[in-house]
């Protein structure tokens, strides 16, 4: 479907791919990875022929096509809905068409397309992409400029995902993303009728979304078979095959050269010697072999002595006006805790670490730190924060003013702002560069306890993995939010939820949470109305509030259905439905019919299945 050929693409003179080859064929699900600045959203930008290659080609099979997220943080006075309709320029393009009144041969064709592609059903389909992505009914007839960047940013995820495309390009889904819509996310790409190409730096995503790994390394593009994890093992072999072999090559070679030295002038050895001159010359020379990982040495160390109690949380309640988000909350923070916050999008996780730093007052309650408890914070608006004029080490200069600047440079080198890094402005820096540079202040104030908001966001796989086994070993407390579930496994003793206003143990592991969230969307099953067993004990304490809101998103999926089934109803009843249709036309219309009429009448036992367990 796609083919690569010789590929090279210069950035500022320097070649960043060079002779790159890559195929990929229809239903195939490609992860690209590789660490930061390798390429891989330059890669993108080549294959939608946004940037032109220096040399070499880029070949698509003909009549494919292809969508794209767009990056660029759109406005509009456009309902998210109509949108994100827009994605599907073919159905935009036919709604168009059987909007004239003259039925000519045209419309015919159009009207049988449109059934075809599912034109019928476009507007709930689209309706369930905004909420598998987090957005809530009342948010559908909302105008694009009315969210705020990372929701647009959504939308246009649901614009890409839209478009019946034959190959999806996805670059970094998941950062806009919290781990309810990452696990949507992950089922509907299982589900996706073409082939993939994601660029992503979360390996349980990958693991499960692709079946092949393409390595940008060494301006090179290599492709593997599996997913990520397979990835890993695979290139481990390889490289270390390629390390024998180079060792093999280089004592082969040594041998030979030493055999020139010795017997180069003795007559009656020149021949041989004169052999071996040649056959190094001929000699196709393994380079070392090359891991393209820096040796990134993180260490967050922790003050020797803490009390044993770090924060007391009493009452503590908060709103924005008359809208309460907690209410008497009460937990205690121990030293050496290690929690991971779960919940929901808009549950308020964020909001709860910045009202324990103080970013945020709350109304009522109290919130009362140990004595002389050191603080580390990490949130990505912090990033915003740094001063871009100033230099790595005139930040951390500023904390360390009395160090040597020999001992700021070595620390700011294990978080991979060594070499010349350290001496260029923040303005310049990549969002992962700046993460990296937060953690690194962070880390330089020994803190008792880190407060870590989506720490590994714009963060490369290497990087994660340092991070993760810096936490592994940090002896301090954490209280983690993140959508990285590999980060959580790892560094998590404790799963706290946030729902409902209300913060508490969860009672299960990451996948009973899964199980959590998708009992939270489907409370009960059609045929019983019970909850499923297989459900953690905080999965059955669905409240009234949450029973609600799910009979709000029933009602308007009911709604859509009937608008649906109204409209194949009164194409049914026209006359010349039957004088200007054929037989195959009608029946196609009745199929659509009685698929619209079962739809509507499960939506109908759902609502009053609902309508019954609010009642209990």
């Amino acid at each position: 479907m796609l083919t690569i050929k010789s590929l090279t693409y210069l950035q500022h003179g320097t070649p960043l791919l060079e002779n790159s080859n890559l195929q990929i064929f229809t239903d195939q699900r490609v992860g690209l990875v590789g660490k930061n600045g390798c390429g891989k959203s330059t890669l993108f930008r080549l294959i939608r022929g946004g940037i032109n290659p220096d040399a070499g080609e880029i070949n698509w099979q003909s009549g494919k096509t292809i969508a794209v997220v767009e990056q660029e943080i759109i406005n509009s006075d456009q309902p998210a809905v109509a949108f994100v309709l827009d994605g599907d320029v073919e159905l935009r393009q036919l709604e168009a068409v059987l909007a004239r009144t003259e039925h000519d041969a045209a419309w015919f064709e159009a009207q049988h397309r449109f059934e075809a592609i599912g034109g019928y059903t476009a507007h709930s389909r689209a309706a369930q992409l905004l909420d598998g992505l987090g957005f809530a009914v009342a948010d559908l007839e909302k105008t694009v400029n009315q969210f705020s960047g990372g929701w647009r940013m959504r939308l246009n995820l649901a614009r890409a995902l839209m478009h019946r495309a034959d190959l999806l390009l996805l670059d970094e889904p998941t950062n806009h993303l919290d781990l309810e819509a990452i696990l949507w996310l992950e089922q509907y790409l299982a589900r996706y009728p073409g082939s993939l190409m994601v660029i992503s730096h979360d390996r349980e995503f990958l693991n499960a979304c692709v079946n092949r790994i393409a390595h940008i390394d060494n301006r090179s593009i290599d492709l593997y078979s599996g997913n990520y994890d397979d990835f890993e093992r695979a290139r481990t072999e390889r490289l270390m095959q390629h390390a024998q072999a180079y060792q093999q090559q280089q004592q082969q070679i040594a041998h030979m050269e030493d055999f020139v030295r010795r017997f180069r002038a003795k007559a009656t050895k020149a021949k041989q010697a004169q052999s071996r001159i040649k056959a190094l010359e001929r000699l196709t020379r393994l380079a070392p072999a090359h891991t393209g990982n820096a040796l990134f040495q993180l260490r967050i160390e922790a003050p020797e002595r803490s009390p044993d109690v770090l924060l007391r949380v009493k009452n503590l309640s908060f709103g924005y006006g008359d809208s309460m988000l907690f209410q008497q909350v009460h937990f205690t923070l121990q030293a050496g805790g290690r929690i991971a916050l779960l919940g929901t999008n808009g549950a308020g996780k964020s909001t709860l670490i910045k009202l324990l730093v103080g970013e945020l007052e709350f109304v009522h309650g109290s919130l009362d730190w140990a004595p002389n408890i050191r603080v580390g914070y990490f949130a990505q608006h912090q990033l915003e924060h740094l001063n871009g004029k100033a230099t790595p080490l005139e930040h951390l200069q500023r904390l360390a003013p009395t160090h040597a600047e020999l001992e700021l440079r070595s620390f700011l080198g294990r978080f991979g702002l060594g070499s010349d890094c350290e001496n260029r402005s923040v303005a310049g820096f990549s969002g992962g560069e700046k993460s990296r540079l937060a953690l690194a202040l962070l880390a330089w104030q020994k803190p008792h306890i880190l407060l870590l908001d989506e720490p590994t966001n714009h963060l490369d796989l290497e990087m994660r993995d340092a991070l993760m086994l810096a936490l592994e070993e940090y002896t301090g407390a954490v209280v983690l939010v993140s959508h990285d579930r590999s980060l959580v496994r790892a560094v998590a003793d404790e799963l706290w939820l946030v729902a409902d206003g209300e913060v508490r143990s969860f009672d299960g592991d990451l996948e009973d949470y899964k199980n959590w969230l998708e009992v939270r969307r489907t409370p009960a099953t059609p045929a019983t109305g019970r909850i499923p067993a297989k459900t953690p004990p905080a999965a059955t304490k669905a409240n009234k509030k949450a029973l609600l809101a799910k009979q709000v998103k029933l009602e308007a999926a009911l709604a859509v259905a009937q608008n649906e089934l109204e409209a194949a109803n009164r194409k049914l009843a026209d006359p010349v439905t039957y004088t200007n249709s054929s037989r195959a036309e009608v029946d196609r219309l009745s199929a659509i019919h009685a698929a619209l009429a079962q739809k509507v009448m499960e939506l109908e036992e759902d609502w009053l299945t609902l309508a019954s367990m609010l009642e209990e």
